[in-house]
């Protein structure tokens, strides 16, 4: 079997080589078999026109303040065609002027216009009652509520899930906050206001991220992951608790409340190291570049630039050390076994060697060294020449950049008449329901006219 990690390869005779591998299962069919109607499949891939939206029977209400896992939540079910509004106090929302650096666009920050995607922008004092009775009106239609305000908070206002769903018993609503809605420690923090840090530092994954613990300071500090990592990764559990709770909706009417605390779904991502530290009976610490279970596996510096090598196999590792003149460490570190290790200076060891090799070369040189290596290996009958898989570690900048990625339309740009032209990212692909970027709306109440006359709320009386 030749391993999809093949299919990874950049050089144009790598490219090559990818068609003779799907071909050779295919080879045998006509120009209009198989082979013909997978490739026109991958090409419709490409284009939504014509295409319906998956949710585009449902109605969403975006209720998210100071909290971009909301807003990202939000974004995942507009993206997949449901009419999503996004409800804001007449000030607007904080996290509209969050930004990197405070870059913004007529004072909008970056991150809240991203997230704007595909929404009805509709301002509501939820503090007036004529606007709670709007939100009720409102609720009484949606299929999903997304709200990420203090525990107990909305009910309170008379406008939560106890009260809401009385009038819509189908109503799908997620909460969600730092610590959630119940235990002990839940109320006495229901007041603490969301952070992605103090969401990473507590899931446990900060301890794990970051160099080395000898290593000399400033360096050996944690070290927090990404820009809004634990946003995103508590929007994904939201939006999939929510799909998964429209799903039971479908079958039986019935809605449910969906309870997200940030630091519980970011702990999901760190199972791996709690079982290494089961398994050697202590805590595993902060590894840098090293990883638990393989070797290489990791960013390793070339002349110009980073580069990330992963070997799975026994093979893999056998050939990557042969490509960077390291065959003599093949007998002590032959096996995965050898390899995964407790030992941080046996671990460092073979690091280190690897770093030397990598060291005396560009990226470009590498890549070549392994993808000729590998292009050898998936021509061969023999099926376990190994595949070491190497790619550049690229900055933000560059992945724009990248061919591949605008070939595919991974980033959708979007014109606003306030805001210029916005370039986004979309996620994934769906043959049969893609998920697309529509429109932008940023501005405080920009949709107020059409939500209002759509749903015959009710204008606040002046005065």
């Amino acid at each position: 079997m030749i391993w999809p990690r093949t299919r990874y390869l950049i050089t144009k005779e790598v490219r090559t080589i990818k068609e003779r591998i799907y071909s050779r299962y295919l080879q045998k069919t006509s120009s209009s078999g198989p082979l013909s109607e997978w490739s026109q499949l991958l090409s419709k891939m490409m284009t939504s026109e014509g295409k319906p939206e998956a949710l585009d029977d449902m109605m969403v209400l975006d209720l998210s303040y100071a909290n971009f896992s909301g807003n990202i939540t939000a974004s995942f079910f507009a993206e997949a065609g449901a009419e999503v509004i996004k409800i804001e106090p007449p000030e607007g929302d904080p996290s509209r002027i969050v930004s990197p650096y405070g870059a913004n666009v007529k004072g909008v920050g970056i991150p809240y216009l991203m997230e704007s995607r595909n929404k009805r922008n509709v301002a509501l004092d939820l503090s007036n009652p004529e606007d709670r009775e709007n939100l009720k009106l409102l609720a009484t239609r949606a299929d999903v509520l997304i709200e990420t305000f203090a525990p107990g908070e909305m009910d309170e206002w008379g406008i939560g899930y106890r009260q809401l769903r009385e009038l819509n018993p189908g109503l799908i609503y997620i909460a969600i906050t730092p610590y959630g809605h119940y235990t002990a420690k839940g109320k006495e923090m229901a007041g603490m206001p969301w952070t992605d840090l103090t969401s990473q530092a507590e899931s446990g994954l900060a301890a794990l991220i970051g160099d080395l613990p000898n290593t000399p300071e400033p360096y050996n500090w944690p070290t927090r992951a990404g820009f809004y990592a634990a946003g995103y990764t508590s929007a994904v559990g939201a939006a999939c608790g929510g799909l998964v709770a429209s799903f039971f909706k479908r079958r039986t009417g019935e809605g449910q409340m969906v309870d997200i605390a940030s630091a519980d779904a970011y702990a999901s991502c760190v199972g791996f190291p709690p079982t290494i530290g089961y398994v050697w009976k202590k805590p595993r610490f902060r590894y840098g570049t090293l990883d638990y279970g393989l070797c290489p596996y990791g960013f390793f510096k070339c002349k110009d630039s980073y580069v990330a090598i992963a070997c799975f196999r026994d093979q893999d590792f056998r050939a990557a050390m042969r490509i960077l003149g390291k065959w003599k460490l093949e007998g002590e570190w032959k096996t995965l076994l050898d390899r995964i290790t407790d030992d941080i200076d046996k671990v460092q060891e073979l690091n280190n060697e690897v770093e030397d090799a990598v060291a005396k070369y560009t990226y470009d040189e590498i890549n070549e060294k392994f993808s000729s290596f590998s292009v050898k290996s998936a021509r061969s009958k023999w099926r376990g020449g190994g595949l070491p898989v190497t790619t550049k570690m690229l900055t933000p900048k560059e992945v724009l950049q990248e061919k591949h990625w605008q070939i595919r339309g991974s980033f959708a740009k979007v014109e606003h008449p306030s805001y210029g032209i916005v370039t986004l990212p979309v996620t994934g692909k769906l043959s049969k329901t893609p998920l697309r970027v529509k429109w932008l709306s940023a501005d405080i109440g920009e949709d107020n006219e059409y939500i209002f006359k759509k749903y015959g709320l009710v204008e606040k009386k002046s005065g």
